[in-house]
């Protein structure tokens, strides 16, 4: 049975595993993002665990010395009692400390002495009394045979490894802003598409049967060549056949997920290009709080209506400029009084605008456009799954490939309110 030192210091340890786990989730989380950047909350929260370990750490080593010195005392008590009742000369003292009846006579006469029966009572009354008996039951006790301990490390048969069939990695396939564009099915090798390079105008005619507005209406024709991504390996048959999850499936979810990534960054760049065409950065800083922020935004939504003539509809953010933003919560939740952020899904809305979230994008960019003014064409089913069986040498040839463009119809559609940090 344990004792209370020993129950205390178990619930000790296992707290300090539980905050050592919850402090690792914590920096497994951040570096899995694109920004690898703690922000204030997590910062404090992770100096709290580590002090939290701190004290544990000093608890666990005092009462540890504590349960050692205890069980020390308790086997050094028990080697005395069996030396003390080796001392009359009914027991044998061995080299290790153990002990032994040097007859049976001897044994049989301490067994019948502290029997508990009005027959035994009787002659240990007539062998001397309580002190007899008290004698004789400690040397019983004294030559107990101490059973062999069989521990885990004895049995390494029986105990196989626990294998868990899960994947605990991110493997993720979003792709929220190449979602959020003009989605066109690519069936060529490049994607043309009329665009706008001067507009009639109106004007007030100054006189009867004077000129106002006349300018003609030019639209030339865009051509953008689509970029093939392709990403092969080989398997062997017992491999695929032999694991546990199946290797074959996460090839192609590993795979298809860089291709998630590839063409997410793809989207971003060509987004960001645009923008910072119209780059109105400096109405920005680094830590605004969210009145700032929010006048930014109107300032982005001006210039792209007084240089497209259109409203914009879309608030893009880099995953590091979105948590941010969920962190200004010191005063009122003003994120989540004026709209949402799902940090998970990378969507939301703010003020009426959509929120974009993408890893696609440069650490600490903010950007706001007419989403339909980005287009995003790429080969149906992409990225389709080739599949090659080589009979030769048992094993099977895999790939993944598909055709993806992304280009912005109009760039004065779009604004950048920061710059990539």
């Amino acid at each position: 049975m344990n004792s209370v030192q020993e129950v205390r210091l178990a619930r000790l340890v296992d707290e300090r595993a539980a905050t050592t786990k919850l402090h690792d989730d914590l920096l497994a989380f951040s570096e899995a993002s694109d920004a690898k950047v703690l922000n204030d909350s997590q910062v404090e929260t992770l100096k709290g665990y580590r002090t939290r370990m701190d004290d544990l750490d000093g608890e666990i080593h005092e009462l540890t010395d504590v349960v050692e010195k205890t069980n020390k005392s308790i086997e050094e008590a028990k080697r005395v009692r069996r030396v003390m009742a080796a001392a009359d000369g009914e027991l044998e003292l061995g080299e290790n400390g153990e002990t032994a009846y040097r007859t049976f006579a001897s044994y049989a006469r301490d067994v019948i002495l502290s029997k508990n029966t009005e027959t035994c009572s009787k002659i240990a009354q007539l062998a001397g009394g309580s002190e007899v008996t008290n004698r004789a039951a400690e040397r019983l006790l004294a030559a107990k045979r101490t059973p062999a301990n069989t521990l885990t490390s004895d049995v390494p048969g029986l105990i196989p490894e626990q294998h868990i069939a899960q994947i605990f990695q991110v493997i993720t396939t979003s792709r929220p802003l190449v979602n959020s564009g003009f989605r066109v099915g690519l069936n060529r090798g490049s994607i043309s598409f009329p665009k706008i390079t001067q507009r009639p105008v109106v004007a007030v005619q100054s006189a009867e049967k004077t000129e106002a507005g006349n300018q003609k209406m030019v639209v030339g024709m865009e051509t953008a060549t689509a970029s093939t991504y392709l990403g092969g390996g080989d398997l062997s048959w017992q491999a695929i056949n032999w694991s546990t999850p199946d290797a074959l499936d996460l090839w192609f979810a590993l795979a298809a997920a860089d291709y998630a990534l590839k063409t997410e960054q793809d989207a971003g760049e060509v987004l960001q290009t645009a923008a910072f065409l119209n780059n109105i950065s400096s109405t920005l800083g680094a830590s605004p709080d969210f009145a700032t922020f929010m006048t930014a935004v109107a300032a982005g939504l001006n210039e792209v209506y007084a240089n497209s003539g259109d409203m914009a509809d879309t608030l893009y953010l880099a995953p590091d400029r979105a948590a941010y933003l969920l962190g200004l919560t010191s005063a009122t939740p003003a994120v989540f009084a004026n709209g949402s952020l799902s940090f998970v899904d990378g969507s939301g809305n703010i003020a009426g605008l959509s929120v974009v979230i993408s890893r696609g994008l440069d650490s600490g960019v903010i950007a706001v456009g007419v989403r339909n003014k980005l287009i995003v064409a790429e080969t149906p089913g992409a990225p389709v799954e080739l599949r090659v069986v080589e009979p030769a040498i048992g094993g099977v040839e895999v790939g993944i490939i598909g055709a993806f463009e992304a280009v912005v119809a109009e760039d004065e559609a779009f604004a950048l309110l920061t710059t990539a940090s």
